[in-house]
């Protein structure tokens, strides 16, 4: 081989190792691009979810808080709730009562933005607590003075147990949607 072809191999070897080193680069760049923009996606969207769950939390919180009378002694009749004291200060059955309806309907409200953020374990959850809230709202409301009346057979002491059981049924589902919200924002997006 004579010296002139050396040297041009030489140089096309050169061309060809600097072009793939230029390639390699390029792609790794490009690669941690994607895996940067990727972070910082998913940075967003947990920030946002995390935001949307803690207003969940804090509506379902508020609800329970006002709700929780049905875990106390139950009445007999209406005079034994004002004698017993079980409604909050200020407040008389009927004022629980709009204020649950008003708390739940607010609870919807933020369960379809929590839909929208999702995931599906979370927005399930989410859609759990929205109907235990209805259903201990429900509760409440069958207890209103002329309702409670017009029902033949059903007593005061009778509602105020089905609404401790739903009233149970709703914390719990506070509290496994509250789990479900922790593990969806602790993944980091390695996971499924």
């Amino acid at each position: 081989m004579d010296a002139g072809l050396a040297a041009v191999l030489g140089a096309l070897a050169g061309a060809v190792a600097t072009t793939g080193a230029a390639f390699a680069t390029g792609w790794s760049a490009r690669e941690q691009a994607k895996m940067a923009a990727r972070a910082e996606h998913l940075r967003q969207r947990r920030d946002a979810r995390q935001a949307v769950y803690e207003e969940f939390i804090a509506a379902a919180a508020a609800h329970s808080d006002l709700t929780k009378i049905l875990l106390l002694p139950v009445p007999e009749d209406f005079e034994d709730m004002e004698r017993l004291r079980l409604l909050p200060e200020g407040m008389d059955l009927q004022d629980v009562i709009r204020e649950s309806e008003s708390l739940h309907k607010t609870l919807r409200e933020i369960a379809t933005r929590v839909q929208i953020a999702g995931p599906k374990e979370v927005s399930a959850a989410a859609t759990v607590v929205e109907d235990n809230s209805r259903e201990v709202s429900a509760s409440l409301g069958v207890m209103r003075v002329p309702t409670l009346a017009e029902i033949p057979g059903w007593t005061l002491s009778e509602k105020w147990r089905e609404g401790c059981t739903r009233f149970v049924n709703f914390s719990g589902a506070v509290d496994e949607f509250a789990e479900k919200a922790r593990i969806a924002l602790d993944n980091d997006g390695t996971k499924p």
